[in-house]
């Protein structure tokens, strides 16, 4: 009986050490001492190097640093000889995918997915990588279902031991006057390089996709062909964050600036969109690169937006951020560089789209305005015409507004330009600082 007991007990005291052993945590330093390799290509070298531009990982070290799992987050550099080129896709994204190996052999073959060309530039056509090419590769390593490799946004940093000449630091900069391309900045968004905050970016609209009521904003696509849809900027907002009124309030061919956030969405279709996200905005905007025309005529109400003008911000000093504006609860466009109780130096014009006035033997433009605060409206105030969208002439008003906010309708002759296809005309608001900063308003315009 004692023995049956004594058994019992042992088993339960097993049984505990056991339980207790399941308790103890696993070691949190990455070693790469034991071989866990589950590749059927197995690597048969050591492994060396800590990752870093003076030491790098080599093929073995990086598939054994992918199956510890940790800092996967990290950019790595990676030794290695390439085994085989699977694609080099020169004409659509400018990437290339192949393997390498510490010895050019199949064996411990470690795959580069879409990586760009040495010093993180697109392949060209005459880019080419051969079988038995030493490479220094920089990315982030990652187990995309069981195969190991460097994940889409990587680069070579050095092929058969050059590397690339490096930009002076001021050649990245990013801002307004320097914007990146639409490919720049798909560029940025494939590297993983846009994690650091707003970005500008320039392009032609290629498509307006819709716009948001509850927000006030809208959908389209940019590219620097004006015609692919490259880059969707989602939601977007206005000149300086300004609400959107319509859907019209943009249209294909202008060029913008844009500032915002660029990240890469899969939507729920499983396609990957490149997009600048929420909450961007236009910097600056000019007219559509391609002129299309309108029958005949032009006729801009206000009522709801911009009816297709846009805005070119000639100077804008610090202290603004807009001197045009939409005035949606009035109906009509506004005009003033006067903001806490200072008089701005400024000079904006309010742009028509091209319109043509073909088969015309005379032209006139009539408008509706009204003005307060302006010290000379002729100085403050002016109506151009232009056939290029680049020069600009002024043409006669026939009677200016007085100083009461009451509308007067103008009259300007246009015929000296009747026959034209491409033809636009705007509105250049000046004001010098020293004079008072006028207020102007404006809808009703019509060409006929």
């Amino acid at each position: 009986m004692k023995k049956f007991i004594y058994s019992i007990m042992a088993l339960a005291m097993t049984a505990t050490a056991f339980t207790s052993c399941e308790n103890v945590p696993a070691p949190y330093s990455v070693t790469f001492d034991e071989d866990t390799n589950n590749n059927t290509n197995t690597p048969t070298t050591p492994t060396v190097g800590t990752g870093t531009e003076a030491d790098p990982f080599n093929v073995a070290a990086a598939l054994k640093y992918i199956e510890a799992g940790q800092d996967l987050d990290k950019e790595v550099y990676v030794s290695g000889t390439i085994v085989s080129v699977k694609e080099i896709d020169a004409a659509n994204y400018g990437n290339a995918t192949y393997l390498i190996s510490d010895d050019g052999t199949t064996n411990g073959q470690l795959t580069v997915y879409r990586g760009y060309a040495l010093g993180n530039k697109k392949f060209t056509a005459n880019d080419k990588l051969n079988a038995g090419d030493k490479v220094v590769v920089y990315g982030k390593l990652v187990n995309f279902k069981g195969t190991k490799e460097f994940t889409q946004g990587n680069y070579i940093y050095s092929l058969n031991g050059n590397k690339a000449t490096q930009p002076t630091p001021t050649a990245d900069l990013n801002t307004e006057a320097t914007a990146w391309s639409v490919a720049e900045a798909v560029q940025k968004i494939q590297a993983n390089q846009t994690t650091t905050g707003e970005a500008y970016v320039k392009g032609i609209i290629s498509e307006v996709v819709s716009y948001n009521e509850n927000y006030k904003s809208i959908t389209y696509y940019i590219s620097d062909n004006g015609t692919d849809k490259t880059l969707q900027v989602f939601s977007g907002k206005g000149l300086n964050g300004a609400d959107f009124a319509a859907k019209t309030d943009l249209q294909a061919g202008q060029t913008v600036v844009v500032k915002g956030n660029l990240k890469a969405f899969t939507n729920k279709q499983g396609k990957v969109i490149m997009e600048v996200d929420k909450n961007n905005k236009i910097i600056s905007i000019s007219g559509a690169s391609t002129p299309q025309p309108a029958a005949t005529g032009l006729t801009a109400k206000f009522e709801t937006g911009m009816d297709n003008f846009t805005i070119n911000n000639i100077t804008l000093p610090a202290g603004l951020s807009f001197v045009w504006k939409h005035d949606a609860s009035r109906k009509q466009m506004k005009a003033s560089s006067y903001k806490n109780n200072t008089n701005y130096a400024a000079q904006s014009r309010l742009e028509s789209p091209a319109f043509s006035l073909v088969g015309k033997t005379s032209a006139t433009l009539t408008f509706q305005v009204a003005a307060n605060f302006f010290t000379t409206a002729a100085d403050n105030f002016k109506v151009q015409v232009s056939t290029d969208g680049t020069t600009w002439h002024d043409v006669p008003v026939s009677t200016y507004p007085a100083k009461d906010w009451k509308f007067v309708t103008p009259t300007c002759n246009l015929s000296a330009y009747a026959g034209q296809s491409n033809v636009r005309i705007g509105f250049l608001y000046t004001c010098d600082g020293i004079s008072a900063a006028g207020t102007w308003e404006i809808k009703n315009v019509e060409v006929k």
